[in-house]
C-alpha cells in the first residue's frame, strides 16, 4: 500500500495517489501502547478524489461586431467547469469582462466624437 502511519497515528500517502488508478484504497491499522500491547485491527478507507480543474472552455479570444447589428452573445458557446464537491457548494459565480478595441483611440470613447467624427471612423 502507498500508505505510512506514523508513531502518532497520522496517515500519509507515501507516493503521489491518481483516482484514475484507484479510487479507494483499505488499510489494516493496529495501535501499539507503550507497553507493546496492539488493538484489534481496523479498517480504514482511504477515497482518492480526482483532480479539479476548475476552467472555462470555449471562450474566444475576439469577435466582430456590426454596429446598427443589434445585441450580440460575446460567448455563446462557454461553459465553466466547476469542480463538483460536497464539502463547499458555491452559491454564486461572479466574472468580469473586459473589452478592448483595435481602432477607437483609448477604448469605448465614441461619446466623445461628434456624430462627423464617428461616421468618418466608420
Amino acid at each position: 500500500q502507498p500508505f505510512a502511519v506514523d508513531d502518532k497515528g497520522v496517515v500519509r500517502n507515501t507516493v503521489p495517489l491518481s483516482a484514475n488508478e484507484s479510487r479507494r484504497h483499505v488499510i489494516s491499522v493496529v495501535a501499539k501502547d507503550c507497553g507493546g500491547r496492539e488493538s484489534s485491527p481496523v479498517l480504514v478507507t482511504i477515497s482518492v478524489l480526482p483532480r479539479c480543474i476548475t476552467s472555462w472552455t470555449d471562450v474566444s479570444t475576439s469577435m466582430t461586431y456590426i454596429p446598427g447589428t443589434g445585441p450580440q452573445p460575446v460567448f455563446p458557446q462557454a461553459k465553466f467547469q466547476l469542480c463538483s464537491t460536497n464539502v463547499c457548494k458555491p452559491t454564486k459565480l461572479e466574472t468580469s469582462l473586459t473589452l478592448h478595441t483595435d481602432h477607437v483611440g483609448v477604448g469605448c470613447d465614441r461619446d466623445t466624437y461628434t456624430l462627423d467624427s464617428q461616421r468618418k471612423m466608420c
